[in-house]
């Protein structure tokens, strides 16, 4: 795998201004976001020229050795005009105690990499990835649980593709070997699992049921299954997209008899709560699930078909 450590380095112009103006999200705050030692009438074509060619984001004060400590990452996002980046915020700026600071801002760049899937935008995609895996490895490092969340579907899919963060020892060790994606993916759905996480309940047993990052085992996915499901089901609170994922896998264990009886009756019965749970997440805005949702709808009629014994 590729280190992050190749991201942009923060220059002394950046770290000089941030002394002089104060950081970038004190900047944003105060309306001055466009803060530069360059005057507005020497802003020309060679100006305009390197805000285009800014990165994603930039790496700055990397951890020591000793500490391992993660990086500070400097946030960017497109310029208001057009041309290039500007950077928005620096992260960590505060304890954020619960990393919600840090959830916030991966989220964000998770969103711009989903608005660019095109081939050509690859090389954006990709860096929006690599800038959120650091941001909730932050969060994860405070004990937020959905950053684990995150950080296993981005493994699992791979989404940096192959270019993760490495710390120094890590990255200088001479016979060292990156951790493969799929297990990196068991071990975040793992914590979040145990701490409470529907989400991470259904992923894990995704995991299990394809024998990926863990031994193969269609038990166990049904038991991680059914927990994400009790965990949301009828809560005040309740996720409908975890609910509804959990049920429709449901569903699909006891159609095809996989880790379970063979049941058209109980499938049925699935098939139809996932409708439920994933029409309302769909509803409330979820709309990454309507396949899913599509999926619950034609297996409440096949099942209905089933059961009837009429083709």
């Amino acid at each position: 795998m590729t280190s992050a450590a190749l991201a942009p380095e923060v220059g002394i112009f950046q770290r000089t201004a941030n002394l002089v103006f104060g950081s970038p999200s004190t900047r944003r705050g105060n309306g001055g976001a466009e803060a530069s030692f360059v005057p507005q009438v020497l802003r020309g074509a060679r100006w305009r020229r390197r805000r285009e060619d800014a990165g994603v984001f930039a790496i700055d004060r990397r951890g020591g050795e000793q500490s391992e400590g993660l990086p500070r990452l400097w946030v960017s996002e497109p310029a208001p005009d057009g041309t290039g980046r500007v950077f928005v915020a620096s992260y960590p700026s505060s304890p954020d105690r619960g990393g919600w600071r840090a959830l916030e801002l991966a989220d964000i760049y998770f969103g711009e990499a989903l608005a660019h899937p095109a081939p050509a935008d690859r090389r954006r995609r990709v860096d929006c990835y690599r800038a959120a895996e650091i941001l909730l490895l932050h969060a994860a490092r405070r004990g937020n649980v959905a950053a684990h969340a995150r950080l296993g579907v981005i493994y699992r899919d791979d989404l940096c593709e192959g270019e993760y963060w490495e710390g120094l020892l890590e990255g200088r060790a001479l016979h060292s070997a990156s951790t493969p994606c799929d297990e990196r993916a068991y071990l975040h759905f793992s914590f979040g699992a145990y701490h409470g996480s529907s989400e991470c309940c259904w992923q894990l047993g995704d995991l299990f049921a394809a024998g990926r990052g863990c031994e193969k085992s269609g038990e166990r996915a049904v038991e991680w299954y059914r927990r994400a499901f009790d965990l949301e089901s009828g809560a005040a609170d309740e996720d409908r997209a975890s609910t509804g994922n959990a049920a429709l896998r449901l569903a699909r264990a006891f159609e095809l008899g996989r880790g379970c009886e063979q049941n058209f009756r109980r499938a049925r019965t699935w098939y139809r709560l996932a409708a439920i749970s994933l029409g309302a997440a769909f509803d409330e805005g979820q709309w990454h699930f309507k396949r899913e949702r599509i999926e619950a709808r034609r297996g409440v009629a096949r099942m209905a078909q089933e059961v009837a014994g009429c083709y």
